[in-house]
């Protein structure tokens, strides 16, 4: 094969020389400059290769490196490989990926790569020098004369790119409405826009703007309990913190937040982040430290005023029908799942607060903007059936 001739002839010397030269930078997991692991790796004696996604990598956008470049990645661990004069050559797919893995047995037997689909681990991994699958894919551009600098990034869902050093996150993305950023495992005051995409921390290729409709607990919430599922469970610290952070946050967004919940969150989160051996406890526990310190006036919101100043966490909010805008026509009764909404046809229609689950379907087929959604409280409405136009306070 030409590429792995091109590696033999180029050496293990000049191929750590030519990439401390370009100064390509690992993508997620230790971080830090490619060359300078490279080295360290040999001084260390490793005896292994291991590519993978960072194993707190939930949204896996960086996946698309290896779906599109599947044999730049293979290029990528072979160089490595005899950088560090082994044969031992792994790839880890992520394990709900068996179709990826499947397609990829062909080419990797072609480059002596075994293919894994699992969750990696570290302990098991000890004596191989771990990389990501982007940095592979960097790496063996990088030796074919094509590299481009830069950092990988989706932005809002949009297509995952290769985006230059010095371009501010601002310019990725529309920051109408803006109150916030999650820029890889963290969550960033909107200011952070500002932040040049190499020191933004953009490491699994996430950003993502926080608008006025999103909220950041329930945002937090549904991220840790995503780590929860893909988490392996076998470090203490990492399964229970975990579970403990993910509940804490669960019960702020229905309403049975504790003020210690806050107190609690830093003192797990940061054991979480010195005491695990893998990215999912470290990254998973950034989440919830920087959501807190950034955002606090919501978690405050949430515990003490029992709001929702997004009105995002359905058991913080209330609906009901406005009886002056009301029409009469009955099409929210039709659509409530659970039969809350009471009333005929021109008649103003009320809600039954009680059963209500405040999925917010009714708001959705109003014409008329007669169903409200809201964090306050709820104003006088009808006791009785009243017809349209006839209400009065």
């Amino acid at each position: 094969m030409k590429f792995l001739e091109k590696l033999r002839d180029l050496g293990a010397k000049a191929l750590i020389s030519k990439t401390q030269a370009i100064h390509i930078r690992e993508t997620g997991l230790p971080g830090g400059n490619l060359a300078e692991r490279l080295c360290e790796a040999i001084e260390a004696g490793k005896t292994g290769v291991a590519a993978a996604l960072n194993n707190a990598d939930t949204d896996m956008v960086l996946l698309s490196v290896l779906e599109t470049e599947p044999e730049n990645v293979m290029k990528g661990i072979c160089a490595v490989a005899m950088a560090l004069g082994t044969e031992e050559k792994v790839l880890y797919v992520p394990e709900n990926h068996t179709e990826l893995a499947e397609g990829l047995a062909s080419l990797a037997e072609e480059y002596g790569v075994t293919v894994k689909c699992e969750f990696v681990n570290v302990r098991e991994n000890e004596n191989n020098l771990l990389i990501h699958i982007a940095t592979a894919a960097d790496l063996a551009q990088a030796i074919e004369g094509a590299y481009t600098p830069g950092v990988w990034v989706s932005a809002d869902g949009g297509q995952l790119q290769k985006v230059a050093d010095g371009t501010p996150v601002s310019a990725l993305c529309d920051l109408t409405d803006a109150k916030g950023l999650i820029l890889g495992y963290a969550m960033h005051p909107v200011k952070d826009a500002s932040l040049p995409v190499e020191e933004a921390g953009i490491e699994n290729g996430v950003v993502r703007v926080l608008r006025s409709t999103d909220c950041v607990v329930a945002e937090t919430q549904k991220r840790l309990l995503a780590s929860r599922a893909r988490s392996c469970g076998k470090c203490v610290f990492c399964r229970e913190g975990l579970l403990q952070l993910e509940y804490e946050h669960r019960e702020m967004t229905q309403g049975r937040g504790k003020q210690e919940y806050l107190d609690y969150t830093h003192e797990i989160g940061e054991a979480m982040a010195f005491s695990t051996p893998c990215t999912m406890g470290q990254n998973s526990a950034r989440i919830a430290l920087s959501a807190q310190d950034n955002f606090a006036g919501e978690f405050e919101a949430h515990i003490k005023k029992k709001r929702c100043p997004s009105a995002a966490c359905t058991k913080l909010v209330n609906i009901y029908i406005d009886p002056r805008r009301c029409v009469g026509c009955g099409n929210c009764m039709d659509v409530c799942p659970n039969g809350c909404i009471e009333g005929r046809p021109g008649y103003i229609y009320t809600v039954d607060d009680y059963d209500c689950t405040k999925c917010g379907e009714c708001a959705k087929v109003c014409d008329v903007g007669a169903v409200i959604i809201t964090t306050g409280r709820v104003p006088h409405t009808p006791q009785r059936p009243t017809k349209v136009g006839r209400f009065r306070d």
